[in-house]
């Protein structure tokens, strides 16, 4: 059976992968990591853990179900902080957007890799973004947020090809979607950021897929890249149809 760790269940992407697997998976159980509950189900348990609460971070411990053969970590939570150019952001939103985009994951995989026993078949799905690849007005902390945990991935993987390890580590970026996030990124000021028309049409014209839901698929031009034993060895850069969303999300479990 799978034991999956999720964080940012309570909304968007998270809470979608976890009912997901819950519907599907009947063998399989979630553990959701986020400040609220977000959904209720007997194989979902909820930890109330504020990823940008250092201290609460360094408590965390991963806490496995007994009969699991296959964990999975999957750092989905993030945050879009501050939509203003650098120089008029505020300090204390940037300090909070490192916290939870950057450092919650790389201590949560480094928690993962030291609490999870080897001899169980374990991966890490990191959620990136498109915006690690290419500059974006206004969203620089975020932009470089993701880039980082890109690298960080490709980085990790190296480590286990080095020691021989049996991890599996791979980042995925499943495009613009209908979640809270670009909610909050068409509350943004339009002075403030060049691009605010855009995805305010994106919205209106119906162009945010998924809708939180792994049902209805993705469509447009996303990129996922899979990491194995160091190197990238697959990029996929176009995917159409349906259940792509889902694809993204569980081909790199089908490759195992």
């Amino acid at each position: 059976m799978r034991h999956y760790f999720i964080t940012g269940t309570s909304s968007g992407i998270g809470k979608a992968y976890a009912e997901y697997i819950l519907e599907n998976e009947a063998d399989s159980v979630v553990t959701g990591i986020s400040r609220r509950e977000g959904m209720s189900h007997l194989r979902f348990n909820h930890i109330a853990l504020d990823l940008g609460n250092r201290e609460s971070l360094l408590n965390f411990q991963f806490k496995v179900n007994q009969n699991a053969t296959e964990v999975v970590l999957v750092n989905n939570a993030g945050y879009i902080g501050d939509i203003k150019r650098i120089g008029n952001a505020s300090d204390l939103e940037i300090l909070k957007l490192v916290d939870i985009n950057i450092s919650a994951v790389l201590v949560l995989t480094n928690k993962f890799i030291q609490q999870v026993n080897s001899s169980l078949n374990r991966i890490v799905l990191n959620i990136g973004s498109g915006a690690a690849n290419y500059p974006i007005d206004a969203w620089t902390p975020y932009c470089s947020s993701k880039a980082a945990i890109e690298h960080f991935t490709a980085c990790v993987a190296n480590e286990q090809q080095v020691t021989n390890g049996s991890l599996i580590i791979k980042n995925i970026s499943p495009g613009v979607v209908n979640t809270e996030m670009q909610a909050e990124i068409r509350k943004s000021n339009h002075t403030d950021f060049s691009r605010h028309e855009h995805f305010v049409n994106l919205h209106e014209n119906g162009e945010l897929k998924l809708e939180c839901t792994f049902k209805d698929g993705l469509k447009y031009g996303k990129t996922v890249k899979y990491y194995e034993n160091g190197k990238l060895q697959v990029e996929i850069r176009r995917v159409e149809g349906r259940h792509v969303s889902h694809f993204y999300l569980t081909v790199f479990l089908q490759s195992i």
